[in-house]
């Protein structure tokens, strides 16, 4: 089996990478891999020297050359993934979708680039006139986390996939519920999200990863992983950690990751009664990365609105042994109740994580029991082995229903639809001096000639 893999790497930063290069090790055991990239070096060498790689560009010309029997695409909500959406859109394959909104990928390729119509037509395209005029107020900056995860954006990748693969079975219900009568609903499987083990560190002992890396010996440290996002209740955090921080001087907040444009992360840091007790780091190595789950006594990884996706984050986490506080919704609702600390959304949210901080802080013996029990269901549920060998099954079934005919071909995908879609919403739009002739001209040959490129 030759497969055409699809999908960010190193030194692109995003989980997405760190994913497939912790995964293509082990899809090698099962099939011939060549990758595709966007237009840069990898720099993961160990990768580079088991796998060839080839520029997104060069495709047609190494597919005439190897005659791939399928393409394999990584797909985020991300602008990374932007050069395999185009693909997939064009080559028909299988899709692995890591989020099931694909609002910010969408709004990355029209909106952020001003093509404001490209967008609005997909949205119409997807969900009606309805669609048309929510992408116009989401276009706009108008729309809340909340509306944009209802209207995903995912239909048009999915129409034309022969099989999706999703990590979560969140994501597979809802897919099967919305294709189960087309086609492709026989092809959507799930592959668990899997757990690498850490690289070697250079301690196992928390005292001496905290000396390491600068933090107070004493105290309770708490803890949240990855972008800082307003999906991610970081600041519903922040407060629950406010109320439990009020009489303890040696509790700190430690976020380990980047901060998105615009959150407020100063106002925090900077109250009186939070002053010293908030750590930023940026984004980290990966082996300082575990090295800081290593020195956290609980882990904040909450989420709403979810968009399906599982946080490669909280395996990590679990997979280190340490109690995590989720919200009790969507994917993370799937976790046993014994190996995480599900929190409830709503208007008890951030007491419940100030009690439930305080609940692990006076009862140590419980944080281990927990963290034991989350590091034992990760390692058996969620390995990289088992992880390739639903793959390697699913493209393996994916293939076998394209040799015998089991496998409608996708709807055929023709700019002229974008086209003709841009042209009915036109009707919609208000016409004047900033919307003229030029402006119809510019969005037809977009759709035309670029697409979501």
């Amino acid at each position: 089996m030759k497969i055409a893999y699809w999908s960010p790497l190193s030194p692109m930063e995003t989980g997405v990478a760190d994913y497939s290069e912790e995964l293509l090790p082990y899809l090698t055991e099962g099939a011939n891999i060549h990758l595709f990239v966007d237009g840069y070096t990898p720099s993961d060498s160990e990768i580079t020297a088991r796998l060839p790689w080839h520029h997104a560009s060069d495709f047609e010309e190494v597919d005439r050359r190897e005659g791939f029997d399928l393409n394999l695409y990584q797909l985020g909500n991300s602008s990374y993934h932007r050069y395999a959406l185009n693909a997939a859109l064009r080559r028909p394959g299988v899709v692995v979708l890591h989020d099931l909104v694909l609002q910010h990928l969408f709004l990355g390729l029209s909106v952020e680039r001003s093509n404001v119509e490209l967008y609005v037509a997909e949205m119409k395209r997807a969900y009606g006139e309805r669609g048309a005029a929510l992408g116009r107020q989401i276009a706009q900056a108008l729309g809340s986390d909340l509306l944009v995860s209802k209207f995903p954006l995912c239909e048009r990748v999915v129409e034309r996939s022969y099989g999706v693969l999703v990590l979560t079975r969140f994501m597979q219900r809802w897919l099967r519920r919305r294709f189960g009568s087309m086609p492709v609903g026989k092809y959507i499987g799930r592959a668990p999200h899997h757990y690498a083990p850490p690289p070697p560190l250079p301690t196992q002992d928390v005292s001496a990863a905290r000396n390491l890396l600068g933090l107070p010996q004493e105290g309770f440290l708490v803890s949240s992983f990855g972008l800082v996002t307003r999906a991610k209740r970081i600041e519903q955090g922040l407060e629950g950690f406010r109320l439990f921080a009020r009489d303890r001087p040696n509790a700190r907040f430690l976020i380990v990751g980047e901060v998105q444009k615009g959150f407020p992360i100063d106002s925090y840091a900077g109250a009186a009664d939070l002053a010293g007790k908030i750590i930023v780091t940026g984004r980290q190595p990966m082996d300082r990365f575990y090295l800081y789950m290593l020195a956290s006594d609980v882990v904040l990884n909450l989420r709403f609105p979810s968009t399906g996706e599982l946080s490669g984050t909280l395996i990590r986490t679990l997979g280190m042994g340490k109690p995590v506080l989720v919200s009790n919704t969507g994917p993370f609702a799937e976790f046993p109740e014994y190996t995480v600390a599900r929190i409830d959304l709503g208007p008890p949210e951030v007491k419940e994580i100030a009690a439930t901080l305080e609940l692990f802080e006076k009862r140590p013996a419980l944080r281990q029991a927990m963290g034991r029990f989350a590091k034992e269901h990760v390692e058996e549920t969620y390995s990289l082995r088992a992880e390739a060998a639903a793959y390697l099954a699913f493209l393996e079934e994916v293939l076998a229903g394209l040799r015998e005919g089991k496998v409608a071909p996708p709807p055929p995908f023709e700019q002229a639809d974008l086209a003709a879609a841009i042209t009915a919403t036109l009707s919609d739009l208000p016409l004047g001096d900033t919307f003229g002739l030029e402006t119809v001209r510019a969005a037809l040959r977009s759709a035309t000639e670029d697409g979501f490129q």
